[in-house]
């Protein structure tokens, strides 16, 4: 089988694009066919298809100059991406394809150009961009959702797109111009969610119905990470440094355990911030470590007692949660979106509201006076990882999946 895989990004740059090259690895490794699509950038990993790529833009600041009314206009409808597209689905002649995030830099332009040419086409949301202007349901520092019955109007009132109106009024419009073409609901044949709490909010939203729409969690090659069920003598949050994540809140819930060390690694807009509260507070116990990956990320997580998923806003899934089972530690996370779905409660971890920081420091106590249940809690996680989020499972559920739109 030859796949299209399509993406804003083809480097690491985030969980989508760590879940597209996971998911590239794992097709390739079952003897199919991959064929990335992508916008071009000098942080890409090689491809040989990368002459299809569609040019780099640049949308990080909106200007009122034609060369950014030309930008503007990409995230309305790219007939760069269509064009290209074209020539792809010629020249490779995919059995099906598979969207991610091409949202702003490629445009649902290519979803016409996939369907006029019979191309079975399925999609991973892996946000809430099809329902919020914004992608995260958060602004003004808590969680919004204002633009529900397509109000989108409400993103340029509240400033919700980097505090800026001209940048909020463009995503506004796009929204708007989406809706009405429709080109995501008649461009999709299927919408993959990777959770309960996803699905719900795309029938609740009415982006689809709820035949068109199959919850896939997904996965982890578990193998590849060692656990280690003794607990570290540190708390770990690893994350990005911004608002909707939380740290904050756990910060603010150690000014109770001013002898227990905490290590948050990660980098993001709020990291100067971050750090002058800790200095504020004079929590000498508060390391940060900086953005780790991979080895190094997994090494410091089986260093940990347990790790802290504080999020202010609806996570989509949690893969944070699941690195951590996969390395035995268990997890205290807030109860927001996905992420009770992934807590087994007093099992693999625990559960406190969104932002309340007495309910964490009550949690964190409870998880440090338990100490010697932690491996036990670790293990549970473990397993939980093996039985429902591993490479195995996902790939026989996919592959229903393909089948279900055709796809032999």
């Amino acid at each position: 089988m030859k796949i299209l895989l399509a993406n804003k990004y083809y480097y690491r740059k985030g969980g989508a694009e760590q879940h597209l090259f996971a998911l590239e690895k794992l097709l390739q490794a079952k003897g199919h066919s991959t064929v990335p699509f992508a916008m071009r950038s000098k942080e890409n990993v090689d491809s040989k298809y990368s002459d299809y790529f569609v040019s780099e833009v640049n949308l990080s600041k909106t200007r009122w100059s034609a060369a950014g009314l030309k930008a503007a206009g990409r995230i309305f409808y790219s007939l760069e991406a269509r064009r290209k597209m074209n020539k792809l689905i010629v020249q490779e002649q995919p059995d099906i394809a598979h969207i991610h995030n091409i949202y702003h830099q490629i445009s649902p332009s290519i979803l016409g150009a996939l369907r006029r040419r019979g191309v079975p086409t399925v999609m991973t949301v892996h946000d809430f961009k099809l329902m919020c202007p914004v992608y995260i349901f958060y602004t003004q520092g808590k969680v919004c959702e204002r633009c529900r019955l397509r109000r989108y109007y409400n993103c340029g009132r509240y400033r919700c797109a980097k505090n800026s109106y001209s940048a909020s009024a463009l995503n506004m419009l796009e929204m708007y111009f989406h809706k009405l073409g429709q080109f995501y609901e008649r461009g999709i044949d299927l919408f993959i969610t990777p959770s309960e709490f996803m699905r719900e909010k795309l029938l609740e939203y009415k982006v689809a119905p709820e035949k068109k729409i199959v919850t896939l969690p997904n996965f982890v090659d578990y193998e590849k990470f060692q656990p280690e069920y003794e607990p570290g003598d540190y708390i770990l949050y690893f994350g990005r440094l911004s608002k909707e994540k939380g740290p904050r809140v756990l910060i603010e819930a150690m000014r109770e355990f001013r002898q227990v060390k905490v290590k948050i690694a990660g980098k993001g807009p709020e990291e100067v911030e971050l750090k002058a509260l800790v200095a504020k507070h004079k929590l000498g116990n508060i390391e940060f470590v900086g953005h780790l990956s991979g080895d190094e990320l997994q090494q410091t997580i089986r260093g940990a007692m347990f790790t802290v998923v504080p999020t202010a806003f609806y996570e989509p899934f949690g893969l944070v949660v699941i690195e951590s089972y996969a390395c035995g530690k268990p997890v205290i996370a807030a109860r927001t979106g996905a992420l009770p779905e992934l807590i087994a409660e007093n099992k693999t971890g625990q559960t406190f509201t969104s932002g309340d920081v007495a309910g964490l420091v009550s949690k964190i106590n409870l998880m440090l006076k338990n100490g010697d249940r932690l491996p036990e809690m670790g293990r549970a996680g473990r397993k939980m990882v093996e039985e429902r989020f591993g490479p195995e499972r996902y790939y026989k559920r996919l592959m229903e999946v393909y089948r279900r739109v055709g796809v032999k």
